[in-house]
């Protein structure tokens, strides 16, 4: 499979996590952090980025209060939240209903960001949490990490043009490498199946900023099911 993708900045989901309301959360812009920078010793930062690419709209309940007013759909991310620190409870049911897909307590420390992930196919719909606390960047560079979203596709990997060795490799779903040290400048990325040379998906035009964080999202299916047109695909978001 042989497909060009532009880099996706989720600007829908971002408008529609400016309207996320409750008590205990609310909505700050997205920003950079690492160790260094201050946060208030009973917060934390929280994403939330919604992968399974066959669920309908979804509602979120933190300690059963819902989060969203707006529905919680493929590819949509809040960018960071403010949270209330300890065990938090996240429960994900069908927009507008009350039988829950996912029910999960989430530790979450004092003083760290975090990023919270709706994945796999609906039916078992499963929660992944990544801490997103890393060393700040050296001069020039940027930090990037890959987080491998698609349930149904060979083991991947992500190279960059001119480069003979992978950024990123031996990704399978559900796997997140750390953040690496990458310089700051433009690439072309392309994402490959080296097992099975089936995966061909450029990443053309891709602006890695210098002292920025970003994840590379690799999401939907490889071979949709019937009616599905959520083929895999690249996002890549700034933390």
């Amino acid at each position: 499979m042989k497909l060009n993708a532009k880099q996706e900045i989720p600007f829908k989901g971002m408008m529609r996590s400016m309207m996320m309301l409750v008590a205990t959360v609310f909505i700050l812009s997205s920003c950079n952090m690492d160790d260094g920078d201050s946060i208030p010793e009973n917060v934390a930062y929280v994403s939330l980025y919604q992968a399974s690419p066959n669920a309908p709209a979804l509602d979120i309940e933190i300690d059963n209060r819902q989060l969203n007013t707006y529905s919680f759909d493929y590819a949509d991310y809040t960018g960071y939240l403010r949270f209330f620190t300890g065990s938090r409870n996240f429960k994900f049911t069908p927009a507008n209903a009350n039988n829950i897909v996912a029910d999960t307590t989430l530790t979450i420390g004092a003083g760290r960001t975090y990023s919270i992930f709706t994945v796999g196919e609906y039916d078992d719909l499963k929660v992944l949490k990544l801490e997103d606390n890393s060393d700040t960047p050296s001069n020039g560079n940027a930090k990037v990490r890959l987080v491998n979203l698609s349930p149904d596709a060979p083991t991947l990997q992500v190279t960059a043009d001119g480069q003979t060795d992978p950024l990123f490799s031996d990704s399978n779903f559900m796997d997140a490498s750390d953040f690496m040290e990458l310089t700051a400048a433009e690439y072309d990325l392309k994402v490959t199946s080296p097992d099975d040379n089936t995966i061909e998906l450029n990443v053309p035009d891709i602006k890695f900023q210098n002292g920025y964080y970003y994840t590379i999202i690799l999401r939907g299916y490889n071979t949709p099911p019937a009616g599905n047109s959520n083929t895999l695909s690249v996002q890549i978001i700034v933390n």
